[in-house]
């Protein structure tokens, strides 16, 4: 059976984590995370890593929105899935700097 899961993490009261799973038979078959911070009143996105389009991929918004693909390296999902959740936790602050600098100079 295949279910969805979707939850947010709350990392600061401007910073959220949107978790969005696919799991069949306790696997992950499928995810996004996507990293966004509130600026101002509005939501932005700052960095979002998924499966969508059929292949693993980052985007790092404050380079660009289109998609950087990811090897696996053979690495199941659910391994790449919590490397990439415990690479935000840890890192969302500089991925906001990044993406705050890059506005700035626009």
């Amino acid at each position: 059976m295949v279910r969805w899961k979707k939850f947010v993490i709350p990392l600061t009261k401007a910073d959220l984590l949107d978790v969005k799973l696919e799991i069949e038979r306790n696997k992950v078959k499928n995810f996004s995370l996507n990293y966004r911070t509130r600026i101002g009143k509005s939501f932005f996105e700052v960095y979002r890593v998924d499966t969508a389009h059929d292949f693993l991929h980052e985007q790092r918004y404050w380079i660009t929105p289109e998609p950087i693909p990811i090897p696996t390296m053979g690495k199941d999902l659910n391994d790449v899935f919590n490397f990439y959740l415990d690479q935000i936790k840890e890192n969302f602050a500089r991925y906001k700097r990044y993406y705050l600098e890059r506005m700035k100079g626009r």
